[in-house]
């Protein structure tokens, strides 16, 4: 532990805050190096003459900024790179004992007896032609069939106006692209995606995370923003939002739509689980198909594998698009869009969509009774544990790895500097069968039924 004690004279505001300016400076210029631990609270509060409440609260504000990691009996310290959460985003697979509940996977389904067929039927027809380079947007007739298919489930838009994508992530970037919004403001709810967060980070954009309730993001909170601080871009995930799984109501829809038009800001909607509600509410691209990029994937409903997502662009913004497609990777590949094209047209998109219902329905039952107090909403593919007091995000994580159980703590989806609730995020579609999600959900309710830890940090 080093006995590293700041200088605060040089800085302006609250102690606390001087303190978290201090601690961003040493790390800037290297008198603070990556896995540096540093003083304890009551050490550094003794040295400064402070309060231990003040270097708590400086500790927490520069965790909260990512400066800094904590966990109960080994002390805070300087974060290194590996610690980044995005740098910890990547795909688990369960073996063994080991259950993960870590990442919003498909229902693990029978896909390739559909997929097979409509293999043989590409290789028996054109297949020269769809090993080649193509446009950018696809082909009309392949776009029109899948506008006529989300106009069934209540999306509206033109074919002009449609583009693939290899999925939603790559729908995010193209949209960052498009539009300009590198290095600038981007809006979006407290807790969001991590995928998005890593490409705003790759990007330079400086994120803001606005406050949330049991809807999704808060209008006034976003109109709060909007008059002190410029951005180009709202960025939400309307329904079942991730991780907390809130679903806006017409009326929260419209009023954020009225905000945006207000000061002339354009929204990314991410409707990746749109379509997993059984009675979903209508999107944000039909209310102000002007200002409204529209995002969706088979990812989720139908085959993660194909990488087919689709990108409805508002019409001034259509050129844009086009071109940050050529620049990022030309184009979709012909043979995948073709084979979404098959899946569509001959209408065994639903029908996986059913499935998946019906699996998810089974394992909420399991959740509300196993962990009555996690947010879960028919459809969902995850559910947001709030954890009790003393319970931190990351230490609970840790606590229900060591008992071979995947959860996704709060941190990943922090956005900017919006203090994450201590939450963790439970995938039920993760795990292959009913019987694995319920043996992770007992170890779970365990884990919380267990002594909570004793804070050490003071």
């Amino acid at each position: 532990m080093t006995i590293w004690t700041p200088d605060l004279t040089p800085f302006a505001g609250p102690l606390y805050l001087k303190l978290v300016k201090a601690i961003e400076q040493a790390i800037q210029d290297g008198s603070l190096p990556p896995q540096t631990r540093l003083p304890t609270h009551r050490a550094l509060a003794d040295r400064l003459g402070v309060t231990v409440g003040t270097v708590t609260r400086a500790y927490g504000e520069a965790e909260r900024r990512g400066l800094l990691a904590a966990r109960v009996g080994h002390g805070t310290w300087v974060k290194g790179e590996s610690e980044d959460p995005a740098n910890a985003w990547v795909i688990r697979k369960e073996e063994g004992h080991r259950i993960e509940l870590w990442q919003n996977l498909p229902v693990q389904l029978d896909r390739a007896a559909i997929i097979r067929p409509m293999l043989a039927e590409v290789a028996d027809g054109d297949l020269n032609a769809l090993l080649g380079y193509d446009k950018e947007a696809g082909q009309p007739g392949q776009r029109q069939l899948f506008i006529d298919w989300l106009t069934e489930q209540g999306v509206a838009g033109s074919e002009e106006y449609l583009l693939f994508s290899h999925g939603a992530q790559h729908g995010i970037m193209l949209s960052l692209l498009a539009t300009g919004c590198v290095g600038e403001t981007l809006f979006c709810e407290g807790l969001s995606y991590p995928g998005m967060l890593g490409n705003a980070r790759q990007l330079k954009n400086q994120v803001v995370g606005l406050a949330m309730d049991e809807e999704g993001l808060l209008p006034d909170a976003l109109e709060a923003a909007c008059r002190t601080r410029r951005a180009k871009l709202l960025y939400l995930t309307p329904t079942l939002q991730n991780p907390t799984t809130a679903t806006m109501s017409l009326a929260r829809r419209e009023a954020i739509i009225a905000i945006a038009r207000r000061h002339d800001l354009l929204i990314i909607e991410d409707d990746v689980n749109g379509l997993l509600p059984q009675q979903p509410v209508t999107p944000l691209v039909n209310l102000a198909p002007e200002r409204v990029i529209y995002l969706g994937s088979l990812a989720k409903i139908a085959c993660g594998g194909l990488r087919v997502g689709f990108v409805l662009t508002p019409p001034h913004l259509r050129g844009a698009f086009a071109q940050a497609m050529r620049l990022s990777s030309w184009m979709v590949s012909p043979l995948l869009i073709e084979l979404a094209c098959k899946l569509v047209s001959q209408r065994q998109i639903m029908p996986l969509v059913e499935q998946q219902r019906q699996i998810l329905a089974r394992r909420g039952e399991l959740l509300r009774h196993l962990l009555p107090e996690a947010c879960w909403q028919a459809g969902s593919m995850h559910a947001w544990l709030p954890l009790p007091e003393p319970w931190r995000s990351q230490e609970f994580a840790e606590a229900a790895n060591a008992l071979d159980v995947g959860v996704a703590s709060g941190e990943h989806f922090a956005a900017g500097q919006f203090a994450a609730p201590q939450g963790v995020r439970l995938s039920l579609s993760q795990p292959a069968t009913d019987a694995r999600v319920a043996e992770a959900l007992e170890r779970l309710a365990g884990l919380l039924r267990a002594a909570p830890p004793t804070n050490t940090l003071l």
